[in-house]
């Protein structure tokens, strides 16, 4: 719980605006971009500020986006509709080909889109940046309560400039929101990336944010502890009193989707015995 709300939000301004000049968010049309949005406008001022809607059929456009769309009228900022439907068809008939024995993975299909969208995002923040010859930088999304059991899309979502809600879980991502002009109509609306029609987070996770919680705390005052990931454990005192099966679903989700966000690895070739720095004579 975050005991001064308005020390939160200033610092996360000041961190925005000096991390940036422009702001480029997609708005799904939920709490958590929406919050970004905020603070967003807050730090840089509307103009500044580039709400991007990427529906992919009606449901999105009829749901999600209008909600976007009252989000960009209430902040005054700019905002940006770029239908993605015909970028992805493209895609998902190929993989269907590619792997033309047996149906893909729901969740394969469902991923592409989070991918284009984000690939859309940096287009736009690139030409901007090449317009208005500023600092353009592409904001996440994510929060804590997301990101520490790995519930968001290798290049997609996962992917952003900086993730200003990293530290926080939801129940203080929306008591945050409380405090900037987050319409109602998004704080009330239940929390699902739209990836299929009817998914919500709950169906896919199993557990609420609220459950998850407190083991999603204590697993990340572990790991800032210095605790190995081979050593993670309900049995840690972290976790002391918690229920010892959704401490188990947060851990092994922390383990399976560590590496989403990790940089790529890079390898360690240049050995003196492998190679030499010497310039050949011919070139000197």
């Amino acid at each position: 719980m975050i005991k001064d709300v308005q020390a939160v939000a200033k610092f996360l301004e000041i961190t925005v605006r000096d991390f940036t000049d422009v702001a480029v968010v997609g708005v799904s049309g939920g709490v958590d971009s929406s919050l970004v949005a905020c603070i967003c406008t807050a730090a840089l001022g509307p103009k500044n500020v580039y709400l991007v809607s990427m529906p992919y059929d009606k449901i999105d456009t009829d749901t999600f986006n209008s909600r976007s769309a009252e989000l960009a009228e209430v902040l005054k900022a700019n905002h940006f509709v770029v239908p993605i439907k015909e970028a992805c068809t493209p895609i998902e008939e190929e993989l269907k080909k590619v792997f033309a024995d047996k149906p893909l993975d729901k969740l394969t299909l469902a991923n592409i889109r989070p991918r284009v969208r984000m690939n859309i995002l940096y287009s736009i923040s690139a030409e901007l940046g090449y317009k208005l010859k500023k600092r353009v930088r592409v904001m996440g999304t994510g929060h804590l309560s997301e990101d520490i059991i790995g519930y968001d899309t290798k290049g997609g979502d996962a992917l952003a400039d900086i993730f200003i809600l990293s530290d926080l879980v939801k129940s203080e991502v929306y008591q945050l929101a409380e405090y900037y002009p987050v319409p109602e109509s998004i704080l009330k609306a239940e929390p699902s990336a739209g990836l299929y029609p009817g998914q919500t987070d709950f169906n896919e996770l199993g557990y609420t944010y609220d459950q998850l919680e407190a083991p999603s705390l204590a697993l990340f005052k572990a790991l800032k502890r210095g605790v190995p990931r081979s050593k993670l454990s309900p049995a840690l005192p972290e976790f002391h009193g918690l229920n010892p099966e959704i401490s188990s679903f947060v851990i092994e989700r922390y383990k399976q989707h560590y590496h989403k966000h990790q940089a790529p690895v890079t390898v360690d070739l240049r050995k003196p015995a492998w190679f030499t720095d010497a310039v050949p004579e011919s070139e000197r």
